[in-house]
């Protein structure tokens, strides 16, 4: 998606650094809770302060996301959750522009009925 120019972020809450080893250039990704393999962005704890540049980055991804896809969350109330309720949100009033939000996984997860798409599957048959 981001080598034809169709994924403009990928808003990480893990700390893992999976998109980057799978080629997602640093720019691409928002890792809103740090990440362990990056000494200028040390996890959160969750008692923690969002670094400011980053938590601006995800509240810009909430106010022009035209679609969201949500892949393997909880969506349990995290401050990444608004990248993909906003979108569904804008889609379910109408607005121009806005498509919504896919969510994508087997774990239910308490917004489920605000999405757009809710596919349940394994997320590599989902995607593959």
């Amino acid at each position: 998606l981001h080598r034809a120019g169709r994924l403009y972020r990928l808003v990480q809450q893990n700390h893992d650094g999976l998109p980057q080893k799978a080629g997602l250039p640093q720019p691409a990704v928002n890792e809103i809770h740090g990440a362990i393999h990056s000494p200028d962005n040390p996890v959160v704890p969750m008692s923690g302060s969002l670094r400011s540049d980053l938590f601006e980055d995800l509240l810009e991804c909430e106010r022009t996301a035209e679609l969201s896809i949500a892949v393997g969350t909880s969506l349990c109330g995290m401050n990444a959750d608004r990248v993909c309720l906003s979108p569904a949100h804008r889609a379910a009033r109408g607005e121009s522009g806005a498509l919504g939000a896919v969510v994508i996984g087997l774990q239910r997860t308490v917004h489920d009925h605000e999405a757009t798409l809710r596919i349940f599957a394994p997320i590599d048959i989902a995607l593959g």
